[in-house]
């Protein structure tokens, strides 16, 4: 389940980032809020995978990641709403935190039991 968690964080981060660095994205088409919409992921995830974590050091960084997706997401309405101009420049924000979490969320341990029990036994 942890992996599971992490791998929606890590792709969140990716739609994120690729969204904000490729100039033809229409991201604000059609009432499509993309920047919003996945920066209320990002921190829906990182709160609902704090519980099941046992790490406090990753616990402390899903604390961060929530509160800054938060503080982010609310500049992004305020832009939206026009009560301001200011459109952050995100993708460094989400290139780190992918990487914070990337090998992390690898769980090597998972990959080698699932690879050995999906693999017919050797023939002799």
């Amino acid at each position: 389940m942890l992996k599971w968690q992490y791998d929606q964080i890590i792709k969140e981060l990716l739609l994120l980032q690729e969204h904000q660095s490729d100039p033809t994205c229409p991201c604000e088409s059609d009432g499509e809020m993309c920047v919003r919409k996945h920066l209320f992921a990002i921190e829906a995830y990182a709160e609902e995978t704090i519980p099941i974590e046992d790490s406090e050091a990753y616990k402390q960084k899903l604390r961060q990641l929530a509160q800054e997706a938060k503080k982010d997401r609310e500049e992004e309405e305020a832009s939206l709403c026009k009560h301001s101009e200011v459109h952050k420049d995100i993708i460094e924000w989400t290139r780190k935190w992918r990487k914070d979490f990337e090998g992390y969320s690898l769980a090597c341990e998972d990959v080698t039991a699932v690879d050995t029990k999906s693999c017919p036994p050797p023939s002799e």
